[in-house]
């Protein structure tokens, strides 16, 4: 018999001397308690602790087996605990009326040793199984209210987290929204003055100076714009409503914003687009991106020729824009789509917003970016969904 039988307590309830004596016999590896009236039987039942299992005759004075195990079953204290009734009735009706009352189960006199022996061992097996599965319970109950306190403790730390990063961006907004009117302020005096010195001072070694100079400051503002409207699309103060959208005409406008600094450089632009389908996406948002791309092409070229070309399929639409320059290792080129991430430092010592605003504005509208290097060569795509 399994070690964990042993210890169980069986509560014997016959007003019988002889039957007490034979089930006494049969039961000898079990702890066990008396009682030879079902009043006795109930108060056993009560203390503490109770029996793992009744074996309770029916056929009792003053309180029959049925009555008291109804009334065991009445009883929080008491109401799960496995009932066997012993009964020398074999009618159908009174075994029926037996599990009605609430029994498990049934033997009948005289005992067979054996069946008997078999039945308690199987309601003791049961009984100890459902307190086992009961104490799983309490025990998994606990462990779901434990991570439960977790999991709300968490979410109370990620929303003050949350709130706190809000208030830090509104902050960050903030102070770049002053940032760049205290620099665009000034630095717009200063790019007029540089205009009106170059057409005033004719000593070439003061106009080269004066270049230098207004180069510099509309760099410096470029800076101060791009990094205000990138904090605007990172804190999502931007509405975004995609529609269908002429890319002729945006890449016309680019065209015409950089036309300066094309001449400047004296490039060529080489336009082998045929077709613009539209296109859908956000206006002021694609315009950045083809302006942002087409300055970085035509700043770092090496070479004095911008290739615009185009790819396209039945969904997708993609503009590319080509410059000589130098090849940029493969590992280093989603480092550049970042902002001030470099594939390597440029001559001028510079690091920029432009692809990491170009970046961003492609992913509100959908859109992809994908950067090549080779032969010589730096291609950039702009790839939208058709309208």
């Amino acid at each position: 018999m399994e070690d964990f039988l042993k210890d169980k307590v069986i509560l014997i309830v016959d007003d019988t001397p002889e039957n007490i004596d034979i089930l006494n016999g049969i039961l000898h590896d079990f702890k066990r308690k008396i009682a030879t009236n079902g009043q006795r039987a109930l108060k056993i039942a009560h203390d503490f602790p109770p029996p793992d299992l009744i074996l309770l005759d029916i056929m009792m004075p003053e309180m029959d087996g049925f009555e008291v195990c109804r009334q065991l079953r009445n009883t929080p204290a008491t109401h799960d605990i496995p009932v066997i009734f012993l009964t020398a009735k074999t009618a159908k009706e009174d075994i029926v009326k037996g599990f009605e009352a609430g029994g498990q189960d049934y033997v009948t006199k005289p005992f067979d040793p054996a069946e008997l022996m078999e039945r308690v061992k199987t309601q003791l097996k049961l009984r100890h199984q459902q307190k086992m599965l009961e104490k799983m319970n309490q025990l998994l109950e606990q462990k779901v209210k434990e991570r439960t306190a977790q999991l709300e403790e968490s979410n109370k730390k990620l929303a003050d987290a949350f709130e706190q990063l809000k208030v830090l961006d509104d902050a960050k907004s903030r102070f770049l929204k002053l940032i760049s009117h205290e620099i665009r302020t000034p630095l717009n005096g200063i790019i007029g003055s540089t205009y009106f010195l170059e057409d005033m001072v004719q000593d070439p070694e003061l106009k080269e100076f004066i270049s230098i100079l207004k180069e510099s400051v509309e760099r410096l503002e470029r800076f101060a714009i791009n990094a205000l409207f990138l904090t605007h699309l990172h804190t999502r103060q931007f509405d975004t409503r995609l529609q269908p959208i002429d890319l002729q005409k945006i890449l016309d406008e680019a065209l015409k914003e950089n036309q300066s600094l094309i001449n400047k450089k004296e490039l060529v632009i080489t336009n082998d687009i045929s077709n613009f389908p539209p296109v859908l996406g956000e206006e002021k948002l694609i315009q950045k991106s083809i302006s942002e791309t087409l300055h970085n092409a035509i700043r770092f070229s090496s070479g004095k020729e911008i290739w615009l070309s185009s790819e396209e399929n039945d969904r997708f639409f993609a503009l590319k824009i080509t410059n000589p320059g130098k090849e940029i290792p493969l590992e280093k080129l989603e480092n550049i789509k970042e902002a001030f991430g470099l594939a390597e430092e440029h001559a001028d010592k510079s690091s920029g917003l432009g692809l990491a605003i170009v970046n961003t504005c492609q992913q509100l509208v959908n859109g992809n970016l994908n950067i090549e290097s080779a032969d010589g060569k730096i291609t950039v795509t702009l790839q939208y969904q058709k309208a």
